[in-house]
């Protein structure tokens, strides 16, 4: 099996790397574009963690004729929630050769479309890219990422824990007992990660678990506006704001969402996050990260958004995460650093709001 990752950032560049390291029999594919593309053909891609600074080759493709798909490719899906309908476009249709083709051969020819025959396995943040990847692709795979990683150069990733890499609740979707094939899939991919210094539970409802990965991903968006260290977290006076009411949206969904216990049991070492050599002591996660690189979007429309989503459609308010959604959403196309707003500031706007 061959892991074809749609994404070179924090999550699918350390995946890339700790496969490459520790699966060399079966060698993963990056897709990547651009500069970072060229960046990790010249140079490899590095990863530091408390524990090694490593610099890997790993195989790179920018579309999918240059990846020649098999039928026993998985194609992970590791962009942002909001970059996800044009990277599923972009490969729902792609031809499938024969799991035993020879893919340097150009006649050979293709038995089937990625959408028809490949599994897809969504690495992102909220709980919406599942329902996208199903609208395009037969087999869809959910995962609730646990992993401290930073990623602000082409080509390079800081993850910030040591010697598991990361943990993923893995699982099919819709959540449910797995079909057969489905099982197949899930069972080889918690092999081949646990061998990649990964911790890996695999469960009939992932989507419990990504409600609750979502109520922590609330705090991103105020990371984004006040920096990395700002009052922010669920434990944060603002942070614990947003939970609060996302957590009244969830209830009056139906929507149930996994324990405190469950996760402390789960988590493995994702909080015990160390020094990482030549990198600040204070960094922020994923939103921060879009607005410190200056990218001109963030996905909190899809954070605090799906809770302001999920409230219209139960006819309940959510003030205060709507708000957080048009700040940070404003705050990334116009290219603001993180901090440009004070704690005084934001609440301001939360009190109006509520």
């Amino acid at each position: 099996m061959r892991y074809v990752i749609i994404g070179a950032g924090a999550i699918g560049g350390t995946l890339a790397v700790r496969l490459a390291q520790h699966s060399p029999a079966h060698p993963p594919l990056l897709v990547a574009r651009g500069a970072t593309a060229d960046t990790i053909e010249r140079s490899g891609y590095r990863l530091r963690s408390p524990d090694d600074d490593v610099t890997v080759r790993v195989e790179v493709a920018r579309t999918p004729a240059e990846a020649r798909l098999r039928a026993d490719d998985v194609l992970v899906l590791a962009t942002k929630t909001h970059q996800a309908p044009a990277a599923l476009q972009t490969w729902v249709d792609a031809p499938v050769l024969a799991a035993d083709a020879d893919p340097a051969d150009p006649g050979a020819a293709p038995v089937a479309t990625a959408g028809e025959l490949l599994p897809v396995l969504a690495l992102t943040n909220g709980v919406a890219a599942e329902r996208m990847a199903l609208r395009l692709f037969e087999r869809v795979l959910g995962a609730c990422v646990w992993l401290p990683a930073t990623h602000l150069v082409a080509g390079e990733t800081a993850v910030r824990i040591a010697p598991q890499s990361g943990t993923f609740i893995l699982g099919s979707y819709p959540p449910g007992p797995p079909s057969d094939d489905v099982s197949g899939v899930l069972d080889t991919v918690a092999r081949d990660w646990t061998g990649a210094t990964f911790g890996i539970h695999v469960v009939d409802d992932v989507m419990r678990w990504k409600h609750r990965k979502l109520l922590q991903n609330l705090a991103n968006g105020l990371q984004a506006l006040l920096g990395a260290d700002g009052a922010i977290g669920p434990v944060g006076p603002l942070g614990g704001r947003l939970v609060a009411e996302a957590e009244a949206v969830y209830r009056a969904s139906g929507i149930t969402w996994a324990t405190e216990a469950e996760e402390d049991a789960w988590r493995g070492n994702v909080f015990d996050v160390r020094p990482v050599p030549g990198m600040p002591d204070v960094v922020g996660g994923s939103s921060w990260q879009s607005v410190a690189r200056g990218d001109g979007s963030i996905e909190t429309d899809y954070l605090n958004g799906e809770i302001a989503l999920l409230a219209r459609l139960a006819g309940v308010p959510a003030p205060l995460n709507a708000t957080v959604q048009r700040l940070a959403r404003q705050a990334a196309v116009e290219h603001r650093a993180p901090g440009s707003m004070s704690v005084d500031e934001l609440t301001r706007h939360f009190d109006v709001a509520q």
